[in-house]
């Protein structure tokens, strides 16, 4: 029970470290009982260990070589045989004829491959997309369907509008092909290749609940499912519910007729899930891979669901998946195993693979490849890494006509210096040209041909297809399987000590990949490679360039990013939390909260321990006061409001803090006033209004304060006039209308200082709109009709203003339609009733400009949405968008 081609015979891979795969007969046979047993067991077989120990040669292994279910008769006679005699059953299963037993499905899911466009292993929606998709092609003779599931996503993209995917990137071709009748109902032709495109044509056509309730019919979904889904919040609830979907829709496949005997699912490189969050603790540390325990609680192991991870820390004892605070998995239901090292006897049989077969030299080789070699021979641990750099070093010195004896490997290293000395050696053996390029190659997360000769041309080696085809035969290159099928990389353990060291060929790498990834446009690499040769400087433009790509609303360039994020070097605490802040925007800024809200208490975890070592920096003070202030506004929009309150006073205590030691840092000034506007925004929201003019007032003496000592700060200056904008919203709210007028003038007359000193300053024009525009809606609501129009044609103007500096400035097309519909409303409250019809056009054309460059704005849509429905059935003069 739950927690909570044709024949699947898999093509078998042509790399070479399978081929040499050696020993884990116990994991072999351990596996072919998860699959051959019956009843099946309700347990996740869970492999942990060391880097380097082989865990996911293991996985491939049990992939390519043992998804075989046999006939009861045969298998009762080899699950018989008794542990010790597990390498016969280990055997059995990898060398069984074809016709002996019946290939089951299998489906591997790397954590660690590098994220490309929508294929994001890790992420908690698209990652389960990701698995999908390679659940129905593994499946494909049973036709498994995802009814639930498939619907809640198609709910989810239908209200986030993701631009960037295609139809055949996020679902299988076989439910595209389901659904294309849908779609052809309203666009009238066939499904276009993106899936914006199809959804926009969809919408012009028909509201969101009449789209879906066919998507509904035509997925066979209940109407009780389909009002479940539709009930949940999207950003929260939806996206948490959406591995038990999954389950639920694979246990009913699993349940039904028509399914295989067992069905593998494969989890390789688990602790990717944490990378440079490894250290964090509590609900932060259990986040990380929420949803994956999610998945794995809700999975009905007993209908055949066989589940298999890999990864470096045991499950139990040091990722505590029974104590998480949410969605625990008791350790009844984990099957833990320590992939340790290797025995002598096995790491003999992988040097008899690799034609090493003198009995004196294996036995050093044995010996000096151990993390125990003062041991008795019995009880030698041999380090799979190890052991294969001892063989490249035999194999590279034989290929020069000279074989290396038993005495070569008798002066054996400390453990920490092995992995140095190894390589040492193996480059010392092997022809200068190879060496060379080892050292270059370990600066790339991938690699291919072209860039290889790329790099000897940059790093002065003669670059081959002849050494490339040595350096692929190494066993420290391994595939980089979702990079393509002739893309490469070198071990992470020979990578680490190459940057250790600050090798110069290495560095000279960095210097090469940094200028040709500028030179082709690939930012992020590029980035990457700055960090490496210059930490700081790759991490402060890290955060510009992300910076800038959120406020232009470029969000592929912002997924770039924090695609190389995990591999840059952050040596400070500040910087991380700089870092941390960003990424925490960024999801708030696509209304994914949870991961916004962990970012954001990271980032203030980074500042405190910044403090604790120098409580008066200024900047941990400053930026940790801006990181709380984000945070707030985040639980304010989650109605989470006493914490976003706390938040609110814990950042402006921050600023505090840091003005009792510079008492005129402008910035620090700034930030205090718009903590202040926040928390009057929140207490106004909740009907404090005393409070909330308090902290209106405070924010606003801030400002000036500021500006005392810094008249011409635009920053000041502009958020002094948003200040006094909502100073005077309220001041409407509660009647007080003189004194909202005047709080609007004086907004406007602060945006107009700014604009004396900065023209150009696309925030201030889009401030000064949203200002004119509330004095416009005061003016009207008092009858002084001229007067509103007149504030209404100045707003547009001045949000005009600012789209001809920067003519994809979204907020300024949002805030441009908006004044567009009020002014239609007058108009037509005055009868100039196509006036109104003109002013209406346009604002649709506003909010239709806005959602074509970032389309998961959601109240954009619905104005949109409304506004359009209005002048559907508006008069005689009834308008399509």
């Amino acid at each position: 029970m739950p927690i909570d081609d044709e024949d699947f015979q898999t093509e078998i891979s042509d790399d070479r470290k399978l081929q040499l795969f050696t020993d884990r007969h116990e994991f072999t046979r351990r596996f072919a009982f998860y699959l051959n047993e019956d009843p099946p067991r309700e347990q996740i077989l869970y492999f942990f260990g060391d880097g380097g120990n082989g865990k996911s040669l293991l996985l491939k292994h049990l992939e390519y070589h043992c998804c075989k279910k046999f006939p009861p008769q045969v298998w009762q006679q080899w699950r018989a045989l008794p542990e010790s005699r597990a390498a016969e059953v280990a055997d059995f299963v990898r060398n069984a004829a074809p016709k002996t037993y019946t290939p089951i499905p299998v489906v591997r899911h790397d954590f660690g491959l590098i994220p490309i466009k929508e294929d994001k292993p890790q992420d908690r929606f698209y990652g389960l997309l990701m698995l999908r998709r390679n659940v129905a092609a593994a499946t494909k003779k049973y036709k498994f369907k995802f009814p639930n599931y498939d619907f809640a996503c198609f709910w989810y993209l239908l209200n986030k509008g993701e631009s960037d995917a295609t139809l055949n990137q996020l679902f299988p071709n076989d439910l595209i092909d389901f659904l294309t009748p849908v779609v052809e109902t309203f666009a009238g032709f066939p499904v276009v290749s993106q899936v914006a495109a199809g959804l926009k044509l969809i919408d012009k056509f028909g509201g969101i609940k009449r789209r879906m309730k066919l998507i509904q019919t035509r997925l066979g979904v209940s109407d009780e499912t389909a009002d479940e889904i539709r009930q949940k919040d999207i950003d929260t609830e939806l996206t948490d519910c959406l591995p038990k979907l999954f389950a639920g829709d694979l246990n009913a496949a699993m349940a039904s007729r028509n399914k295989p005997d067992r069905l593998v699912m494969l989890f390789d490189t688990h602790e990717k899930m944490w990378d440079d969050k490894r250290n964090s603790q509590g609900a932060t540390f259990w986040y990380q891979d929420e949803w994956f325990r999610r998945l794995l609680r809700a999975l009905d192991y007993k209908l055949g669901i066989v589940v298999a991870v890999a990864g470096r820390e045991c499950p139990v004892t040091q990722l505590r998946w029974p104590n998480a605070a949410k969605f625990p998995i008791p350790a009844d239901y984990i099957d833990a195993q320590l992939v340790w090292h290797l025995s002598p006897a096995d790491a003999r049989d992988y040097l008899h693979k690799v034609e090493i077969d003198k009995a004196d030299l294996a036995d050093a080789v044995i010996k000096y490849a151990s993390v125990n070699p003062d041991e008795s021979w019995e009880n030698l641990q041999v380090h799979p890494f190890y052991l294969g750099l001892c063989a490249d070093v035999v194999l590279a010195e034989r290929r020069r006509g000279i074989e290396l004896l038993a005495s070569d490997f008798a002066r054996i290293p400390k453990l920490e210096n092995k992995t140095a000395e190894l390589t040492d050696r193996l480059l010392l053996y092997v022809d200068r040209e190879v060496r060379s390029a080892v050292h270059s190659l370990s600066a790339c997360r991938a690699f291919d041909e072209d860039l290889y000769v790329k790099l000897g041309a940059g790093c002065h080696f003669q670059a081959s297809s002849a050494n490339f085809e040595v350096l692929t035969g190494f066993s420290f290159v391994w595939k980089s399987e979702k990079r393509g099928d002739n893309w490469y990389r070198i071990h992470d353990l020979l990578r680490r000590l190459d940057a250790d060291r600050d090798n110069p060929k290495t560095r000279r790498a960095h210097e090469v990949l940094e200028g040709h990834y500028r030179e082709v446009g690939d930012a992020a690499e590029a980035i990457f490679h700055a960090n490496r040769l210059d930490w700081e400087r790759g991490v402060k433009e890290w955060e510009e360039v992300f910076r800038k790509a959120l406020r232009l609303s470029r969000y592929g360039e912002c997924e770039s990013l924090l695609g190389v994020r995990d591999e840059l070097w952050i040596k400070s605490d500040c910087w991380l939390g700089i870092i941390s802040k960003s990424e925490g925007d960024y999801y708030a800024w696509l209304a994914r909260y949870v991961e916004a809200k962990q970012e954001y208490l990271e980032a203030v975890a980074a500042y405190n321990s910044a403090l604790l070592i120098a409580p008066d920096d200024i900047n941990a003070l400053n930026n940790k006061g801006n990181a709380l202030q984000s945070l707030g506004d985040l639980q304010a929009k989650l109605s989470e409001f006493e914490a976003a309150k706390q938040s609110y006073f814990e950042a402006i205590a921050a600023y505090n803090s840091a003005l009792l030691i510079v008492p005129d840092d402008i910035d620090v000034l700034k930030n205090k006033g718009i903590a202040l506007k926040c928390l009057g925004n929140l207490q106004a929201k909740l009907s404090e209004f005393e409070a909330a003019k308090l902290s209106y007032s405070e924010a606003i003496a801030a400002y000036n304060s500021a500006l005392l000592i810094a008249p011409d700060y635009i920053n000041a200056l502009n958020n002094k006039g948003n200040a006094l904008r909502v100073l005077g919203k309220l001041q409407a709210r509660l009647s007080e209308f003189e004194a909202a007028k005047q709080s609007y003038c004086d907004a406007i007359a602060a945006f107009d200082s700014a604009l004396l000193i900065a023209p150009d300053d696309i925030d201030v024009f889009n401030s000064k709109g949203i200002a004119l525009r509330c004095l416009g809606e005061l003016q009207a609501g008092l009858s002084e009709f001229e007067a509103a129009k007149q504030s209404y044609f100045e707003a547009i103007a001045a949000l005009n203003s600012a789209l001809l500096i920067a003519p994809d400035y979204i907020a300024a097309f949002n805030n441009k339609g908006i004044a567009l519909k009020n002014l239609g409303d007058l108009q037509e409250e005055l009868s100039e009733r196509q006036e109104a019809l003109k002013s209406w056009q346009e604002a649709l054309e506003m909010f239709n400009r806005s959602l074509a460059i970032a389309p998961n704005r959601d109240w954009v849509r619905n104005s949109r949405d409304a506004l359009q429905e209005y002048l559907d059935n508006w008069g005689d003069d009834t308008v399509s968008s």
